[in-house]
């Protein structure tokens, strides 16, 4: 697995960023003798009950800092460094994957706010600059934004995740105990460890100016290590170096010439650029001549995988096994993205209000190098070698108009009226080249056909050693995809204001889709001897034989024409009570996907009560029902959410908050799939090796919190918190090692933190949580995915 250099690193990058903002924060202190009088504030602690990580937020904004003067600025900043503790244990993947904390130092937060009141800076009146994460967190932000009246705004921030997954469960053969030899794959062979790093810069100058500019720039990269698969009779596991990035180039003006007016045209251009490549993860078998190879991922004997028989006398690889002596893959893609956009906002006319947008984009997609080499054996096929190469080319075309306008008919009557329309189409194509050779073992030389070693009848050692199940040995396809879709949506909505206390609004949408596939997959094989006529080729010239086969050459089009109907009220039965009410009744004739419903009704009920200033509580209720009844597809779904929350703060020493969420998912399709043997009782779906089946998913999720603020005594500030989310499901198993995993768990949260005012501006901060989180179904044939771990954050917070 990919090693963790986390402790040394993380220490010299903290250390540095600490001595760096303190040196930074020193003679601005110095020069602020003459500033206004400073005032204590009192250290707090805001818990949430519902945090992933152990961040301990700052009790107050730098903004909220008494802070001092520098020349003609009012200056504030804050300062909080320290480090983690963590014991993280079980499952360090999922740990990863969920958390990723350990121990180190940090710069946990980083301000600078300056300020002149008169407008009078010599470059800028306002200057905000700050950091969080660094040091070692997975989440690292710095923002700087800088503003001159209203001459300019500038913005640039850096953001920097490093993002880890190993759920074990995905992309797992589930390999079952009782294969020989047993070989169970403790981690996710779609594994991945990855940084991105996102930077924006935005300018604006002349914000209120009859003309205004926006220029903006974005780089974005993301870089590191995966593992995928691929199946070459068995799966191997690749390792996938990952290098990607995209640039991003705005440019804006805005026209305020009329009154209540603007018009706005904006041009955007991304360049994406992917260089990631793939390769073999190792040989970790050899066979008896001492070569190298991997016999991949499935060892299920029973099932033939590799095959009956992986390992002989002297724990060697079968050479007559499905296998790798190596694999490699560079696909690099170049795309570029140039949008432009016209919109514009108006109040101009009495009584009407309008805005619209056109936006054009015509988009290239390159893959111009595509290469792939594949050494080793396919036994089906006896496919020793191939190479496959080929450019391809992706066109995208899109369209989009939106337009809104609502008519203030009276004070109290208004209509509404939106149309949107959206038409996209994605050509391409792709030339792939393919040579193979063949062998029937793993040590059988693949031999190339040349007619001078390999004369009739075929039968010398140096011809090519092909099996009737073998394909071509050359192949020459061109491929067509064709993708488009064509979306018109009108909403038409009547709002009326019965009193100041109660609204309502009812309305009708009618939505059109076309939807348009194609694809023509058009093959040229060229079958060398010995068996030129295999695979149905009868052509043969000069004891070579070509077929050319359209293996796909179909078109569909599809139309969708639905129906809704929208109705909402809102009241306010009292100053300390609100009540609002929406629903959607929606009906189409037609669907694209067996899992879209035809029919579906959408239900949305929210509350909020404050009977005193420092009480609030709210509650939401949200259905969503869908089906779709046709005859083959018999799909049922539902999606019910039942919330509620209260927070109490009746004065400064103390504050409660709490929530619980209740989640029901439901649904239900009939499909087909592969079942070998067929069950003793199945129904037929197109014959042989398919069967019908119900295919379900059940879901109840409940989630719920709590968090306790309080100050005991004027210097200190504590607070404790809670969260846990439960879970209970169930779905269709068609792999009888499969656990339920993901869909039954338990996910514990506490915390707990304390602040200590130690002078007027220093504080003293620790933090603990705790992360546990355990699966209620047996793990099956991989790693257990249960973790628990504390987290202990202990900082020093300086404010001026």
């Amino acid at each position: 697995m990919f090693e963790q250099q986390r402790f040394s690193a993380r220490i010299v990058g903290g250390l540095a960023f600490v001595l760096f903002y303190a040196v930074m924060a020193s003679p601005q202190e110095q020069a602020s003798g003459t500033g206004p009088a400073e005032q204590q504030t009192t250290p707090g602690v805001a818990v949430d009950s519902a945090r992933k990580t152990v961040d301990i937020p700052g009790y107050s904004a730098t903004s909220e800092n008494a802070g001092t003067t520098w020349g003609e600025y009012e200056v504030r900043q804050s300062l909080e460094a320290g480090g983690r503790i963590a014991n993280p244990s079980g499952n360090l993947g999922m740990w990863d994957s969920y958390v990723n904390l350990y121990s180190g130092p940090r710069l946990l937060e980083e301000s600078l706010d300056l300020h002149s009141a008169t407008h009078t800076g010599f470059l800028f009146d306002d200057l905000t600059f700050a950091n969080y994460g660094y040091g070692g967190d997975p989440n690292n932000v710095s923002r700087l934004q800088l503003q001159k009246g209203t001459l300019y705004r500038f913005n640039a921030s850096f953001r920097r995740d490093k993002n880890f997954f190993d759920y074990d469960l995905l992309a797992n053969p589930l390999n079952p105990p009782n294969s020989n030899p047993n070989v169970p794959i403790p981690f996710s062979p779609h594994l991945f460890e990855t940084t991105r790093n996102m930077s924006d810069f935005n300018l604006n100058l002349f914000d209120q100016a009859p003309v205004r500019l926006r220029f903006g720039y974005g780089h974005y990269s993301n870089d590191g290590s995966a593992f995928s698969s691929t199946h070459q009779g068995t799966e191997g596991l690749l390792l996938q170096p990952t290098r990607n990035t995209s640039d991003n180039y705005q440019f804006g003006i805005s026209f305020r010439v009329l009154p209540r007016t603007s018009l706005n045209y904006d041009q955007f251009v991304t360049h994406y650029k992917n260089d990631s490549s793939w390769q073999l993860n190792g040989t970790p078998q050899a066979l008896a001549n001492g070569t190298p190879v991997n016999l991949g991922l499935d060892f299920n004997t029973p099932a033939g995988q590799p095959c009956a028989t992986p390992l002989v006398s002297g724990g060697f690889a079968n050479p007559s096994c499905n296998g790798f002596f190596s694999y490699t893959r560079f696909s690099p893609i170049r795309n570029t993205y140039p949008v432009e956009q016209l919109s514009f906002q108006s109040a101009y006319f009495k009584a009407v209000d309008m805005s619209g947008r056109v936006s054009y984009s015509s988009s290239d997609s390159d893959r111009p190098n595509y290469l792939e080499n594949f050494n080793g054996l396919t036994t089906r096929t006896a496919d020793r070698m191939y190479t496959q190469s080929g450019p391809g080319h992706a066109r995208r075309l899109n369209t989009g108009v939106d337009y809104a306008t609502t008519i203030h008919v009276t004070d109290k009557f208004r209509i509404v009226d939106t149309f949107r329309f959206a038409n996209f189409r994605i050509p391409s194509t792709f030339a792939l080249s393919e040579n193979d050779l063949f062998g029937p073992t793993l040590t059988s030389t693949p031999n190339t056909y040349n007619p001078a070693t390999c004369p009739p009848p075929f039968t010398a050692t140096a011809c090519p050693q092909h099996t009737s199940s073998s394909g071509p040995d050359v192949i020459q396809s061109s491929i067509n995809n064709f993708l488009g879709q064509d979306t018109k949506i009108n909403t038409f909505d009547l709002e009326y204001d019965f009193t100041k206390w109660m609204t309502a609004h009812a309305g009708y949408r009618y939505q059109r889709r076309d939807i348009s596939v194609g694809l023509s997959y058009v093959q040229v094989g060229t079958f060398f001897p010995k068996l030129p006529t295999r695979g149905g080729c009868t052509q043969v010239v000069n004891n070579v034989c070509t077929l050319t086969t359209v293996l796909q050459n179909e078109s569909d089009s599809v139309e969708i024409n639905g129906h809704s109907g929208i109705f909402g009220i809102s009241a306010r039965p009292a100053n300390t009570l609100r009540v609002s009410f929406d629903t959607e009744l929606y009906s189409a004739d037609n669907t694209f996907t067996r899992i879209v419903p035809r029919q579906f009704q959408d239900y949305r009920v929210r509350a909020s009560y404050k009977p005193k200033q420092w009480m609030d509580f709210a509650s939401a209720v949200v259905i969503r029902e869908g089906r779709n009844n046709t005859a083959d597809v018999g799909h049922l779904e539902h999606n019910r959410s039942y919330a509620f929350s209260a927070a109490v703060t009746p004065n400064d020493k103390f504050s409660l908050d709490l929530d619980y969420d209740y989640n029901d998912v439901f649904s239900r399709t009939n499909i087909c799939y592969v079942t070998t043997p067929s069950p003793p009782v199945s129904i037929a779906c197109g014959g042989s090796p398919f069967a019908a089946g119900l295919s379900f998913y059940t879901e109840n999720a409940h989630s719920g919190g709590g968090g306790l603020q309080f100050r005991p005594i004027p210097r200190v500030s504590t607070g404790i918190g809670y969260t846990i989310t439960s879970s209970v499901g169930s779905t269709i198993i068609l792999n009888p090692n499969a656990p339920t995993g993901p869909l039954s768990y338990n996910y514990h949260l506490p915390q707990a933190a304390l602040a200590i005012d130690l002078t007027k501006h220093l504080t003293y901060k620790t933090g603990w949580n705790l992360y546990d989180y355990h699966e209620k179904s047996n793990p099956g044939p991989t790693a257990p995915r249960n973790f628990r771990g504390n987290v202990f954050t202990l900082s020093m917070r300086y404010s001026l």
